[in-house]
């Protein structure tokens, strides 16, 4: 029934059970329970992973999480707007019902085989993707009293998809779970405007706790693993690394870039590069071009957006590299035999980092850009303003301001924008106090973002 890894209890030790629709991948959640699970083994609690299908390393794998599934994508696609596939919301409810039911057993019967102290439990309370999971999950801490935290990273209300429920069945569903009040249930959410938000909307009152990195650990740079990545995907030596390093969905907001990439690569082929170096002591020549690094991956909902993006970049000719099929969370060797490469491996190539996110629930790529002390082009979302800029990082604004065109539903940057953002990119990568801002920005990092900040609100709250 499950997949995963084998499980040995250990007499009288301290049980953790973290829940997710996915673990393991690139994206800010995976990446986050990551860190938690990290610092609870070193607290001492022996931790468990549960998640849908699609996921790596996970201890238990219960398939009906996974929210690309068919019946999961069916429910949703009928519980906003419409609902087309059912001429009765009662059909609708039924099947959530018993979806919830087959998970709640499944649920049930692996809390009971690890018997956990704590139940960690990530977006699950807060998307409209999955409702029935949420049902199920509120049944699951109901019914056995476990103490338990749901953070939550986003939440349904902040997305244009999940902002009208079908019916009003729905919108009860959403009012009860999505997120629930219990006795047993701890609330937490990752900026200061999401606390406002939430108690604003529903009266839980959450604790904040920002997503966080490791400033400690040993820095990103060439070694012996990675030092043939430029190779193994045909880069040019002299040509300018622009990563995009988030997943590749409608809000992460890729088509804002592509204005700037144009330009960049204007200039370059009319040789306004040629004979400069960069920050980072990178010589550019003639040859020197703008390349698109596209590191993250398409969730199945995404994939035409990932496909029109591509598309794009190929029609003006921006030079672009899709190099998700071999990025991970972690090193490794595909199916066909070839080198998987970190995702923190291609920030040590990168000379620039794209983060052109319109909506974020805080901005994972973004510390990550800070501490691997790489320039950073930023569009201001919300939590950035409210959470992230008060810091006093240094960056490139892409502005906090977009257009919509009619006929691609792209995001635009304002066109006065582009010519501005441009010449500033161009000012930063070539400037020789740029370093000196990069490690400013890693410093300011340490001191908001660290791990010890996690490590202690995890601490205040299990204990």
């Amino acid at each position: 029934m499950y997949g995963g890894k084998s499980i040995f209890m250990a007499d009288m030790e301290r049980v953790v059970l973290i829940c997710h629709y996915r673990t393991g991948r690139t994206d800010g959640v995976s990446l986050e329970i990551d860190k938690r699970a990290a610092i609870l083994r070193e607290l001492g609690w022996k931790v468990y992973l549960l998640a849908g299908t699609g996921s790596d390393g996970a201890d238990f794998v219960v398939p009906e999480l996974d929210f690309d599934r068919n019946e999961v994508r069916k429910i949703t696609n009928n519980s906003f707007g419409s609902h087309p596939d059912y001429t009765e919301s009662d059909y609708l409810v039924r099947d959530i019902r018993d979806l919830a039911s087959r998970i709640y057993k499944k649920l049930k019967e692996i809390v009971s085989r690890v018997n956990p102290d704590r139940i960690l439990i990530h977006n699950i309370f807060s998307h409209g993707r999955h409702i029935a999971s949420a049902f199920a999950f509120y049944m699951l801490l109901k019914d056995t009293g476990i103490q338990a935290l749901a953070t939550h990273h986003d939440f349904y209300w902040e997305r244009e998809d999940f902002k009208n429920p079908s019916c009003e069945e729905i919108s009860s569903f959403l009012k009860m779970y999505i997120p629930p009040e219990l006795p047993n249930l701890m609330h937490a959410v990752i900026s200061t405007r999401a606390a406002i938000l939430l108690k604003e909307r529903t009266g839980i009152e959450a604790a904040v706790i920002p997503d966080t990195l490791d400033f400690s650990m040993p820095l990103w740079v060439k070694d012996d693993y990675n030092r043939d990545f430029p190779d193994s995907f045909g880069l040019n030596e002299d040509d300018v690394y622009i990563l995009q390093a988030t997943r590749i969905v409608k809000r992460k907001g890729l088509e804002l870039m592509i204005p700037i990439l144009e330009q960049l690569n204007k200039a370059a082929a009319e040789g306004q590069f040629s004979g400069k170096t960069l920050y980072n002591g990178k010589s550019l020549s003639k040859a020197s071009r703008f390349v698109y690094l596209i590191a993250g991956y398409a969730e199945q909902e995404a994939q035409k957006y990932h496909d029109s993006i591509i598309s794009t970049l190929k029609s003006k000719g921006i030079p672009y590299k899709d190099i998700q099929p071999r990025i991970a969370a972690e090193r490794g060797v595909n199916e066909e035999g070839k080198k998987i490469y970190s995702l923190f491996d291609t920030y040590v190539f990168s000379d620039l980092v794209s983060y052109p996110s319109v909506y974020e629930g805080w901005g994972n790529q973004f510390i990550e850009a800070v501490f691997a002390q790489k320039p950073i082009a930023a569009f201001e979302y919300p939590v950035f303003l409210t959470d992230i800029k008060p810091k006093g990082y240094s960056y490139i604004s892409l502005g906090s301001d977009f257009l919509r065109d009619r006929e691609t539903s792209f995001y635009k940057l304002p066109p006065e924008k582009v010519e501005t953002i441009t010449k500033e990119i161009i000012s930063v990568i070539l400037s020789p106090n740029t370093n000196a801002l990069l490690k400013a920005n890693f410093e300011l990092g340490k001191r908001y973002n660290s791990r010890e900040i996690l490590k202690k609100s995890l601490q205040e709250i299990l204990e």
